[in-house]
């Protein structure tokens, strides 16, 4: 943290411990769209894997579950802001660590804009339809944007109950839909076939599907962020992350199977090519008034995610920011709610330049493909390199006191993780795509070619700085710091009253015997005050910061 600023909240801050599980699902929650997801998702795999989707969604589950268990073990170890950049830091060094943080943080900004301009083209489409309100998508683009802004600034709870709200909406009207096509008996009968891989036209065509399905996952792991702000950070952001995942696993399979009896397995090829599956299924097994409650439904899916992915893209970067990084004005933070205001306006600012300059020159539906591929890119690089950095990281502590260490966990789970990224990464870019799809790579390579230069950069400039990213806020590891021993060494504890050490004693004398503490003044610890009147092993009256203290 910097100097004085720290003490007033306004750089190198959050809001410490105003956070529930509540608030944690709903930002791992708001990132996934599940509504938005399963709007087109379901139809394309359908494309390669026929009437097989359901098997993708379970193959591509059982793979961000392996991804998840790390994530997990990480977070119920290290609160903090970076997430996974600070994850990658303590696994695989600062260097590779400010690359995944690099690449992780952008490509979340990109994935913002790539959703919230299918939120404006879907708002813009239903409007037009049943209003007389004719509106392209880039006025609602930018208005959409300058809500995100406002709501994005204000206290992180009402973003994130806003994003719990409208999250399990959009769930529960595809849920609902989903029931309703069950409860008629599909096209042709219910079946389970669509489980049996024997269905897919080939093993290949299936692959491709769980790729695309692992993508629909992206995402789950935001909650991490959310480290510092979260009370009770280790038990309620690994339930959130790991409670999103199986939550979701259930859903799109549950979903995905709907869709597939929906349509009927003679009716694949008409659920592969219908852009608007979801607007079908609702006509046919619903009413036609559905159909527009669902487009509304997705509007606002896409929307919460785009906000839920400003927080994202913003505390990892107010995380690196604090670190020393990239421009320490990341950390920079509103007085009143400790918002990451810079990264917050930066995100925000880029969504916009996007939108206004790739999206009106592409069009809607070229600009998404194209962005969604740069982004997802990204984060599964991003994703490898935190699997990785969790093998060697609950290797490198293993002989800790407290520390497990599980084969199973610490490296079958992980190395799954790293195949199924691998191979997403691999499929994505072979066969070439088309132009301009086939950019991303280059965009995806440009920008880690830049953050190599930076970290080469401050690795010759700042090396001493370097060395510690990842450690601001360290709540990781109990372990002392060099400051607390050197106040520790210069202290004297009295036992006046028992004569033993560490028992209470009427006074606390600190590194000048002539300095005794208050007897009223108060200590502040995480869960109780102190009266200085009660020595306690190496505290003081000045050391006012939180922090844990062995109460026997």
């Amino acid at each position: 943290m910097a100097g004085g600023h720290s003490r007033t909240g306004k750089f190198g801050e959050l809001r410490h411990g105003v956070l529930g599980s509540a608030d944690a699902v709903a930002q791992s929650l708001a990132l996934l769209a599940l509504a938005f997801a399963v709007s087109a998702a379901p139809a394309s795999a359908a494309a390669t894997a026929g009437a097989a989707v359901p098997v993708a969604y379970v193959i591509a589950g059982v793979g961000s579950l392996c991804l998840a268990s790390v994530i997990v073990r990480f977070t119920r170890r290290i609160a903090h802001a970076g997430g996974l950049y600070t994850y990658t830091v303590r696994g695989l060094g600062p260097q590779v660590g400010f690359i995944a943080g690099w690449l992780y943080a952008i490509a979340f900004a990109v994935g913002i804009s790539f959703v919230l301009i299918i939120s404006a083209d879907f708002l813009s489409t239903v409007l037009a339809a049943n209003t007389s309100v004719h509106l392209g998508w880039f006025p609602l683009y930018c208005i959409l944007l300058a809500l995100i802004l406002l709501i994005a600034l204000a206290d992180i709870r009402i973003s994130t109950r806003v994003q719990l709200v409208f999250a399990v909406i959009g769930v529960l009207t595809i849920l609902a839909l989903s029931i309703a096509i069950v409860a008629k008996g599909g096209a042709n009968g219910l079946t389970w076939r669509p489980f049996d891989p024997g269905v897919s036209p080939s093993a290949h065509g299936l692959a491709l599907a769980v790729v695309l399905a692992f993508t629909g996952y992206i995402g789950f792991e935001a909650a991490a962020v959310l480290g510092e702000e979260a009370s009770q950070p280790r038990r309620v952001i690994p339930r959130a992350i790991l409670g999103t995942v199986i939550v979701a696993t259930v859903y799109f399979i549950f979903v995905s199977w709907a869709q597939a009896v929906g349509y009927g397995l003679a009716g694949v090829g008409r659920w592969a090519a219908d852009p608007t599956a979801l607007a079908t299924l609702s006509d046919r097994y619903v009413a036609h008034w559905f159909s527009t409650l669902v487009d509304i439904v997705v509007v606002i899916d896409a929307f919460v995610a785009a906000l839920a992915g400003v927080h994202l893209t913003a505390r990892t970067l107010f995380a690196m920011g604090r670190d020393g990084g990239i421009p320490k004005m990341f950390a920079a933070t509103t007085p009143r709610f400790r918002s990451p205001y810079v990264g917050i306006a930066a995100s925000v600012v880029l969504t916009f330049v996007l939108g206004a300059w790739f999206g009106r020159h592409f069009g809607v539906g070229t600009y998404f493909a194209l962005m969604a591929t740069t982004a997802s890119l990204g984060i599964l690089f991003v994703y490898a390199l935190v699997a990785i950095a969790g093998m060697v990281f609950f290797w490198n502590a293993r002989h800790k006191s407290g520390e497990s260490y599980n084969i199973l966990l610490d490296v079958v789970l992980p190395l799954i993780a790293v195949a199924i990224c691998g191979y997403a990464i691999y499929s994505t870019l072979v066969p070439r795509p088309p132009a301009p799809i086939s950019y991303s790579a280059w965009i995806a390579l440009a920008w880690l070619a830049l953050g190599l230069v930076m970290v080469i950069g401050l690795v010759l400039i700042r090396p001493d700085r370097v060395r510690t990213f990842g450690r601001a806020f360290d709540t990781s590891e109990r372990e002392v710091t060099p400051a607390r021993k050197l106040r520790a060494s210069r202290r004297v504890v009295t036992s006046a009253a028992s004569g033993r050490a560490g028992t209470p004693s009427a006074a606390v004398a600190t590194s000048s015997p002539h300095r005794l503490a208050p007897a009223t003044s108060p200590i502040r610890t995480p869960n109780r005050r102190i009266p200085c009147g009660v020595s306690w092993p190496g505290l003081t009256s000045e050391d006012t910061s939180p922090v844990s203290v062995p109460v026997r």
